[in-house]
Parts: C-alpha cells; structure tokens; sequence
C-alpha cells in the first residue's frame, strides 16, 4: 500500500511535468490578471453594492454584515431566525435580496464583525476584504520564512503566493478564510516554541469554521494531548462567555439545533457542487448514503495517517504541516476561497524539503496542477474534480514519501546520543 501512495505522485508528474520557466511566468501572469480581475469586479459599477457584471460585490458578505448589526443590536433571537435575518439584511443591504443565506455560522460570528457595522456595506466590505489579504500575504510570507533562504528566486515566491486562485476569489467573496489561516499560523508558532496550551487556545479560532478542526480534534483525542485540549477549551470558554455576555445562552440552543439540521439543509448550502474541491468532492458523486459513510472511512484513514506523522520525531513544520494538509483534504465544505489555507502545508512542507536538500520536484508539480485545477474546476463539465484528486496525490506523497525523507534527514543531523 504504501509503495502504490509513494508512485501516485510520482506517476502524475511524469506524465504532466512543467518546466521551471514557464512555471515562473505562469505564476507572474496569472498574479497579474487575477488581482486586476479582481480589483476591477470591485471598482466597477460606482456607487452600486452590485458589479457591472451582475453579482454582488463580496458575495457572502452581505450576510455576515447583517451579523453585525444584530451583535450592536443585541438581538440574539434573530441569529437564528432565517426569515427575519434575510429581511434585515434585505432593509441593510437592498441590493442582496434575492440571495438567502441560511444562518450557520456559530454565534460568535456576529461578534467578529461587530465593529463594522457603523459603516456602509461597501466600506465595511472594503475593510475586511483588506484585513483578509493581509492576513493571507502575512500568514503565507510567516510560513515560508524558515526556508526563504534555501530558495533564492523571490519574485516567483511572491508571484505564487499572490497568484494562488484561492487567495484572490477570498477577496472577492469576502468570507471568513482568514480566521482559520491566523489560527493555523499563530498556532503553529506556539508549537514552534513548545507552548502547546497556548496553541490549543489559538486553534479555537476554528470554531468560526468548526469543519477545519475535525483533524486536530481527532488527533488530540487520539494521542491524549491534554495540553492542547485544555488550551482549546479555554478559548472556547472565552468565546461563549463573550457570546453570552452580547446575548444571552439561550442563542448557544439555537446555534445547537441549527447544526442538526445541516444535512437537510446540504442542497442549500452546496448550491455550485463544482467548487467544491476536499474529499467530499469525490464521494458526493455517489448516492447520498454511500457518499457519507465512503466520506467517513476515508476522513477515518486520512486521520490514521496523519497520526504517524504527528507522533513522529520531525520538526513541526512537517508534523503540523501535515496536520493542516489533512485538515482541507477532510474538509466536508471546502470551497474554492476555503483552500486558500493550502498555503500553508505548501509553503511548510515544501519548504522544509528545499531546506533538506530533498527532492521535492514532484511536489512542486502537484502544487502547480492543483493550482491550475482550482482556477477551472473539472467538476464542472465531469464528474470528477480534479483538484480533489490532487490534493489527495499531495496527501499520499507527503505522507509516504516525504514524511520518511524528513525523517531520516533529521536522524542523520542529530547529535550523538550521550555516552554517560
């Protein structure tokens, strides 16, 4: 089994293998035109919340601008309340009406938009589409740092990071992405300096976007790391205090029992299947009762995997790079501004193979092809998405190939054991 994982990436990028050059200019051009693309959506159409091209300008962000105005407003009860939640929005934003959001987003949420309220929706929206390129551009730059020196060429660094389709569809629609990639971040900095507590309380950040934490969770619960859930906790408690003290706890209910009624509500909340791009975007192609119960075994398999490598003895670039790898992959949500997050495992793993002087050019391939393939999704035209496919081929390399690498690199530089 695990000679058929390490040949899956291998056999990919003989057959599709891209020159260094034309990857370059690949990166400097689609940077390029997708942020101009972007900025133009943006700026076009003065004066209207809507694009001359018809869609909303941030797309989900009329919801979470409602959110806000129910957090000034104190009005817990309308968290929850779909009907009254779409007519404020509707009498905030006039030129949302006609796209129903389904209030899914844990309480809190209202509390991290809180301060934009006071401003038009063009302006909050500005601001936060703002923070979230910086948060990107800083998190993506902080994880590739350890290895900048290994690789030379900063302008294809820079070019990649900004190219990346993820990062600049998240500024255009305006999501909350940027919550997991700080939580991710900071927390692997915590690690980096032993303070487990600590980054258990970071990751609870993840509570905004619950399906990224499924992996860690498991994996806490699986090696009895009661540091990292005592942390976790403690954030948790922080965020429902906080909750409770703008509201009251009966919006903690009424958060409970929306969440049971997600799988009913899956049609709604997938209307594009095809952009759609973890594991889920394979299994969701089978019945609905096959697609659950294959999605599950194979979250199951992911997360026994990844447990090798979270116990093993490599730095925690590769330890929670991988953790974070197996987090998207798992991910029954993952939208295509949701896999702006995949920088970082890149940018860690990657990284640390130049650093080894590893060879780590099927990886770079797999990285740009799964690039390419989040910018034009397959599923669109066939049953199969691609980018799924490539992430998992990501997934098994990281795991059966480099994961051992690193590992025995490590061995080969540790000091000699004591003699006393």
């Amino acid at each position: 089994m695990t000679a058929v994982l390490a040949g899956l990436p291998r056999a990919l990028v003989s057959a599709f293998r891209v020159p260094y050059a034309l990857a370059r200019r690949t990166a400097i051009v689609g940077a390029s035109v997708g942020w101009i693309g972007a900025a133009l959506f943006i700026a076009l159409g003065p004066g209207s919340n809507r694009s001359v091209f018809g869609p909303m300008k941030w797309a989900d962000f009329p919801h979470f601008y409602t959110l806000a105005h129910v957090a000034t407003m104190r009005a817990g009860q309308l968290l929850y309340d779909t009907e009254r939640l779409d007519a404020l929005q509707r009498s905030l934003v006039p030129a949302s009406t006609g796209g129903l959001f389904i209030p899914v987003y844990p309480p809190q949420t209202a509390l991290l938009f809180a301060t934009l309220a006071p401003f038009s929706y063009f302006t909050a929206g500005t601001i936060w589409a703002l923070l979230t390129i910086a948060v990107y551009a800083s998190c993506a730059w902080l994880a590739w740092r350890p290895a900048a020196h290994a690789f030379h060429d900063r302008a294809f660094v820079v070019a990649a990071i900004v190219a990346f389709p993820p990062a600049w569809q998240l500024a255009v629609y305006g999501q909350t992405t940027a919550i997991p990639l700080l939580a991710f971040t900071a927390a692997w900095r915590a690690l980096e300096r032993n303070r487990t507590v600590l980054a258990g309380a970071l990751l609870s950040l993840l509570a905004i976007k619950p399906q990224f934490a499924l992996v860690i969770t498991a994996l806490a619960i699986l090696t009895a790391d009661w540091r990292l859930m005592a942390g976790a906790a403690m954030g948790i408690g922080v965020q429902m205090l906080a909750v409770i003290a703008v509201f009251d706890a009966s919006v903690l209910g009424a958060y409970a029992r929306m969440v049971r009624r997600l799988p009913a509500l899956r049609d709604l909340l997938e209307p594009k299947p095809y952009n759609m791009h973890s594991l889920r975007a394979l299994t969701q192609t089978l019945p609905p009762a096959a697609d659950w119960i294959t999605w599950s075994v194979l979250a199951v398999a992911v997360i026994v995997a990844t447990r090798i490598v979270w116990r093993g003895n490599t730095p925690v670039r590769m330890r929670f790079g991988t953790v974070v790898l197996a987090s998207i992959l798992v991910d029954p949500h993952l939208t295509t501004y949701d896999a702006a997050v995949l920088v970082l495992p890149v940018a860690w793993i990657g990284g640390l193979l130049l650093e080894r002087r590893i060879d780590a050019v099927w990886f770079w391939q797999l990285v740009f092809w799964m690039s390419v393939a989040l910018l034009a999704p397959t599923a669109r035209w066939v049953p199969i998405q691609a980018s799924a496919v490539l992430m998992t081929a990501l997934f098994a390399g990281t795991i059966a190939r480099a994961y051992p690498q690193v590992a025995r690199a490590e061995m080969k530089t540790a000091p000699p054991a004591s003699s006393i």
